[in-house]
């Protein structure tokens, strides 16, 4: 049973909602995901891109675009080198565009994920050279590439890295910890210890927009960059990265541009086009849930290089390529259910179901899902979870944690017994010898401190509301914090001691409560349970016999002596034209 508990912020509410003109309600909302300070707060609210921070204090920006603008003159031959995830496509769509606009003589290349698996590989960079190739620009990795970059820079090619991952470190005697850092001629990455740039939290999308938008200014060319801001905002959002400052700006500007000019790239227009999108208003949960599974599709069954080629091509081939990508996520659905279901069974009878941290082997998994998967048994147990499936070269696994586990920290002491790994506190990668998998099982499970506490999923409610409190002006202030994302939830709020009025059982399954919940003060609103069935029937249980129950799920009788405490969002339910305060049902408990 998840643990409800009450965010308490130490702000000054009143004065944050008098500057801003905003309700204390919603000022406590934002104070609640740390926006305290006056920037953070214009930011958010207004989305303004004047308030970006200037690229110019990210580490070696300026040795990046010296190292550039020298290429374009001496017409040398640019490789984009980029990563098969959201992320990397729209990272090379927009370094590729960017530097094609300016003249340059650029490819790009997307690594295999079952032959070359994530990041630069000695094979792909003899063939890149093969080419013709004089300067690689990594995109979305290169900062773990150690070896790989030595070899570049032992073969006279120059190499700069855009990237967002955590550099690996070493920790020193006196506790501190020292990056390692490749050896690149500029390395463009906020994470770096001695880089100035402030806000740390950029994907790749964010920070390939930003270097392709600095980059024309530092050469004094003027340009419209709207395209390669709504890719930076597909990224933003399908990597899973904090929905506030720059990417809060990235996420809301990018979908007001696809909102106005939904052709604003011909493949991606297809991409909307076939998933019944152009005609509708498209939203973060449409860039999470259809676009960029597409995108995704063609790296974990084929090759990345559809999706780039889809986004760049000015060939009149967008609707076939398109088509090709929604069949590959037709399938890629397919092969995620039946691996999901088979992984549950296989935990559910295993050894290791109690661990702590969930490392489960199946070898039939198709490794392009891997993440997929670790990330549905992560929340049906609320687990640290990595799967690890059978590859070309031994094993590959990816990892999907919990808020409290920094699971890149934790593989760094296993590092031992990776031949590859990468990632950061939320998500990994690794690659492994099979013969080491019980191993790294065990020792993990060792290292890790988390408690049944830490192990129990927790809502935050944002405050305790009373129905007084709730009308429509605070209603369209909660749908102003759109798009929704990480560090940007959607708000919960709770009120204690509510009566049922009136239920019914809903769906094609009857198995989604709708109810009309009212306070002591006879103020009401609808509410509706998506999730929660079971749970309801088992509170029915301790108030009612089985003959009882009976009548209440089939509206013969109503539970008018229930009352309830209720965690919910808020929302406005639109039908016939007819526009009401809807809670929506997050959890609930007998009063």
């Amino acid at each position: 049973m998840a643990k409800w508990t009450i965010r308490n912020v130490n702000a000054k509410i009143d004065l944050m909602a008098k500057e801003f003109n905003i309700s204390t309600t919603f000022a406590t909302v934002l104070a609640n995901r740390n926006i305290l300070t006056k920037r953070a707060l214009q930011t958010y609210i207004t989305a303004d891109e004047n308030l970006m921070l200037d690229i110019f204090t990210m580490k070696d920006i300026e040795k990046a675009y010296d190292i550039i603008i020298n290429a374009l003159t001496q017409k040398q031959k640019i490789c984009i080198y980029g990563d098969y995830d959201v992320d990397g496509v729209t990272s090379t769509v927009i370094l590729y565009k960017g530097l094609k606009k300016l003249g340059a003589n650029v490819v790009y290349y997307i690594p295999d994920r079952e032959e070359e698996g994530y990041g630069l590989n000695k094979e792909a960079i003899d063939e890149v050279l093969e080419m013709g190739v004089e300067l690689i620009l990594t995109c979305d990795n290169g900062i773990a590439s150690i070896d790989e970059i030595k070899y570049i820079k032992d073969l006279g090619i120059d190499i700069i890295v855009l990237d967002h991952h955590e550099p690996r470190y070493i920790e020193l005697e006196n506790g501190q910890k020292e990056d390692i850092i490749p050896t690149a001629d500029a390395i463009v990455n906020p994470k770096q210890k001695d880089c100035n740039y402030s806000f740390k939290a950029l994907c790749a999308g964010g920070i390939s927009y930003k270097f392709i938008k600095g980059l024309y200014g530092y050469m004094e060319i003027e340009d419209n960059f709207n395209e390669y801001l709504v890719f930076a905002s597909i990224a933003t959002i399908c990597d899973i990265v904090d929905l506030l400052d720059e990417n809060r700006i990235i996420a809301k500007k990018g979908l007001e541009i696809i909102n106005a000019n939904k052709q604003i790239n011909k493949g991606l227009y297809e991409i909307l086009r076939l998933n019944n999108l152009e005609e509708k208003e498209i939203t973060e949960s449409d860039y999470g849930f259809k676009i960029g599974p597409c995108i995704n599709a063609s790296g974990r069954l084929e090759s990345a290089l559809k999706a780039v080629e889809l986004f760049t091509t000015e060939e009149n081939n967008t609707e076939e390529l398109a088509k090709e990508l929604i069949k590959l996520n037709d399938e890629r659905k397919e092969l995620t259910l039946k691996a999901f279901e088979d992984i549950i069974n296989q935990v559910e009878n295993s050894s290791y179901k109690d661990d702590k941290i969930l490392v489960i082997y199946n070898s039939n998994i198709h490794e392009s899902i891997a993440g997929i998967v670790a990330g549905r048994i992560k929340e049906r147990y609320y687990k640290p979870t990595f799967v690890i499936t059978k590859s070309k070269d031994g094993a590959k696994g990816s990892g999907r944690s919990i808020s409290v586990y920094d699971m890149f920290e934790e593989m760094l002491k296993c590092q031992h017994l990776f031949t590859k790994f990468g990632g950061h506190k939320m998500a990994a990668g690794l690659s492994i010898d099979e013969k080491n998998i019980d191993e790294f099982r065990k020792m993990i499970n060792e290292n890790c401190t988390l408690t049944n506490d830490d192990m129990t999923e927790v809502i935050s409610i944002d405050k305790a509301l009373s129905f007084f409190d709730i009308n429509f002006n605070l209603v369209y202030e909660l749908k102003s914090m759109q798009p929704i994302g990480k560090e940007n939830s959607k708000p919960l709020f709770a009120t204690k001691n509510l009566f049922i009025k009136d239920l019914f059982f809903v769906g094609k399954e009857k198995k989604i409560i709708q109810v009309v919940l009212e306070d002591d003060f006879k103020n009401k609103f609808k509410g509706i349970i998506f999730d929660g069935y079971d749970k309801f029937l088992s509170i029915l249980s301790e108030i009612y016999n089985l003959d009882e129950i009976e009548k209440i799920t089939y509206g013969i009788k109503k539970p008018i002596d229930l009352k309830l405490d209720v965690v919910y969002s808020i929302e406005v339910n639109e039908f016939n034209g007819y526009k009401n305060i809807q809670l929506i049902i997050k959890d609930f408990r007998l009063s």
